[in-house]
């Protein structure tokens, strides 16, 4: 599998689960629901970037291509200090690539809520971040 196919594949998969939604919240949840559920549909595309002939231009790349998905939607202004979106979408990448490696894709979409909740924390605070992560595993994006 061609990285840059695969990756731009994963790209649109979120995208378009994005520009679903209205509120910036469930657009970075719908978006990260999209890609859990990419990964465990294509668990190959992980493998692909991992051997690519250029891993870490290619793991590079896509990280700060995510990280501006979140940028783009989230109130920047909102954005408490601490980790920068790189490492939020580095780890969310690293577990989802863990899993997959592992060969147990399948338990990814119990911690879609999870990843959320990480990812909305430095933007909302700990309570309404768990709000968000808490409504949409009750009413998943695109479900």
């Amino acid at each position: 599998m061609e990285v840059p196919i695969a990756v731009a594949e994963l790209e649109a998969a979120v995208l378009d689960a994005c520009a679903e939604e209205a509120e910036w919240p469930v657009r970075i949840a719908a978006g990260i629901y999209a890609a859990v559920d990419f990964a465990i549909a294509r668990p190959q595309v992980v493998e692909a970037v991992a051997a690519g002939s250029d891993p870490v231009r290619d793991y590079d790349g896509m990280i700060g291509r995510f990280a501006g998905f979140i940028q783009a939607r989230a109130p920047i202004e909102k954005r408490l200090p601490g980790t920068p979106d790189e490492t939020l979408v580095a780890g969310i990448v690293g577990m989802v690539g863990d899993h997959v490696r592992l060969g147990r894709p399948e338990r990814l979409s119990d911690l879609r809520a999870d990843l959320v909740l990480f990812t909305l924390l430095p933007y909302l605070g700990f309570f309404e971040a768990r709000e968000w992560a808490n409504r949409v595993e009750k009413n998943p994006p695109g479900g």
